[in-house]
Parts: structure tokens; C-alpha cells; sequence
């Protein structure tokens, strides 16, 4: 299990919806949603401080 950067919900890394390597790391994501905004802004969701956004997804 991994934690989705953007909206915080947890993902099985298998049955992501979508997944991004930023800096040597693999990111797992809930929806495609989750995808688009991190590949829009990397840094500021791979450092973990950004809030989670629960628009993307229905607020899991």
C-alpha cells in the first residue's frame, strides 16, 4: 500500500490508476485527476507538505 501525493487516499500500487517516477521515486495514483496534477507540479506534492485535495476523487 502507498499513499496517492495529491489527494492522500491510500493506493495498492497494482491497481493504481495511473503512476509518475519524479526524482528516482515512483508515485501511485487513485485517478487519472491525481495524475495530471502532480506531473503539473511535482515538487510540491513529492515533498509531501502540499494539502490533500479531495476534488479529484469524491473526497475517498
Amino acid at each position: 500500500m502507498t499513499i496517492d501525493p495529491v489527494c492522500k487516499m491510500n493506493v495498492e500500487p497494482e491497481k493504481a490508476a495511473a503512476k509518475a517516477e519524479h526524482a528516482g521515486k515512483e508515485y501511485y495514483f487513485c485517478s487519472d485527476t491525481c495524475h495530471k496534477v502532480f506531473v503539473a507540479e511535482p515538487e510540491k506534492y513529492a515533498s509531501g507538505a502540499a494539502p490533500a485535495n479531495h476534488s479529484c476523487c469524491g473526497g475517498h
